[in-house]
């Protein structure tokens, strides 16, 4: 009787073992994903608590979605809290939860049949975060705007190697803009490759080079824009803007 009992116990050990997943640690959805076609690309770029997601027609230099704000795991459960959506200004200010699986390298999301793949982990780029922009410099000195992050907000969320930015106004629920794509930065050099972009078509499929520098925490960005005339501006780290 106790080997018969010593059985059962292990075979259902075996099968809640089988049915088991380990929670998804946070750190481990990190960087940017992917899923589509570049008809229809979709990219989703995580920070440590910003998430922004673009739908785009690479070929036809379409912009068909953006959505992202905030985010947290709980167990196997991935929860956003929207900031803006592009498609959808209701969602703005509502929490959705999806149940997720890393299998293989893969991130599921059984509930949309959707199947992402790890495009980086955060890394190589120097930038990686969330940046709101706060003002703009002047002989060498940030002039600090006195509210950039409430109402009006624009943000850049940095993978390793993607970009997104992001204008849109917090307490109206309206989303203005977007544009991103992939960037490196090597030797004081940020470079920007534009996938999409909602202001212009014409700056699709640029390449763009400024300098960065990194000046009291804030991150410098100084160049020519996409549409011409020059930009000299200050970003800071979302989370400093939030304390």
């Amino acid at each position: 009787m106790k080997s018969l009992l010593t059985i059962a116990a292990v075979a259902l050990t075996l099968l809640l073992t089988a049915f088991y997943r380990a929670p998804i640690e946070p750190k481990e959805l990190i960087g940017a994903w992917g899923y589509g076609t570049p008809q229809n690309k979709t990219v989703m770029i995580t920070t440590d608590k910003v998430f922004s997601v673009a739908t785009y027609d690479r070929p036809g230099k379409r912009f068909i979605s953006s959505y992202g704000g905030t985010w947290r795991t709980e167990n196997n459960k991935l929860i956003k809290k929207i900031e803006w959506n592009s498609v959808d200004s209701t969602q703005v200010g509502s929490e959705l939860s999806e149940d997720v699986q890393l299998t293989g390298g893969k991130l599921q999301v059984p509930g949309k049949k959707e199947s992402w793949t790890r495009l980086d982990d955060g890394t190589p780029g120097a930038l990686m975060g969330a940046w709101v922009i706060t003002g703009n410099y002047r002989n060498d000195s940030a002039i600090k705007r006195a509210s950039p992050f409430i109402p009006r907000r624009t943000m850049k969320v940095l993978s390793g190697k993607y970009f997104h930015w992001i204008a849109y106004n917090v307490n109206t629920r309206a989303f203005t803009n977007a544009g991103g794509g992939t960037y490196t930065t090597s030797n004081g050099k940020y470079t920007e490759n534009i996938e999409f972009f909602t202001k212009t078509g014409e700056s699709i499929g640029k390449s763009l080079q400024f300098d960065y520098s990194f000046v009291n925490g804030d991150w410098r960005h100084k160049g020519e824009k996409s549409t011409g005339g020059p930009l000299d501006e200050c970003w800071s780290k979302r989370e400093t803007l939030e304390k």
